[in-house]
């Protein structure tokens, strides 16, 4: 919905000022392969999606809208959208599937840069298309804090042995609610005070 309200919005007011081409918007498809999958199947919502990202992809330069995809699965994305993007920015890629997606937009006497996506290192990035003049590797700067997103240390856990009191309730409890489960219960002083009648 918001993608369709922001092209409208920008079809039918493209020459206004502060919006359409006179004020652009860039908009971000995270995790785009789960709404915007390769191929015609899928669920309602994903072709709703799709419609609306193609035609900010098609038509939507003209009209002060762009779009960045961002995806983990280069393979899975829906081919309209990947055709229209012109800048790649590539993160390290192990799946020869991926590499394949990606290796398809160079031109022939490049491809072997593609050879480096799975030996890049967390934060380097191999850029290729319309904003570079070569495909370049290069190395971005890491935001901080750092995201918890890091691999367990397995054998370090493992050694530990079992916990006698895994807190089962409490990881029910907050998928139950949608909010992650606490460690510990809160304290008196965080506790918020109780109400006094006038």
């Amino acid at each position: 919905m918001i993608a369709r309200i922001v092209f409208e919005v920008s079809f039918w007011s493209r020459e206004l000022p502060g919006i359409g081409r006179q004020n652009p918007l860039l908009m971000v498809f995270e995790e785009a392969h789960t709404y915007l999958p390769r191929g015609e199947g899928g669920r309602f919502i994903q072709g709703f999606a799709k419609r609306a990202a193609h035609r900010i992809f098609k038509e939507g330069r003209k009209y002060g809208v762009g779009g960045i995809v961002v995806s983990q699965r280069p393979s899975d994305l829906d081919e309209t959208v990947l055709a229209q993007c012109g800048t790649f920015c590539t993160l390290r890629l192990a799946n020869p599937e991926d590499q394949a997606r990606v290796k398809a937009i160079l031109p022939d006497a490049m491809t072997g840069v593609i050879d480096l996506l799975p030996s890049l290192r967390t934060g380097e990035a191999l850029i290729l298309g319309e904003a570079v003049p070569l495909p370049s590797r290069v190395r971005l700067p890491l935001v901080e804090p750092r995201p918890r997103s890091n691999d367990p240390d397995v054998a370090a856990e493992w050694k530990r042995g079992r916990t006698k009191d895994a807190a089962f309730d409490k990881a029910v409890t907050g998928w139950r609610v949608q909010q992650e489960a606490a460690l510990q219960e809160p304290t008196l002083a965080e506790e918020a005070p109780a109400e006094t009648k006038p």
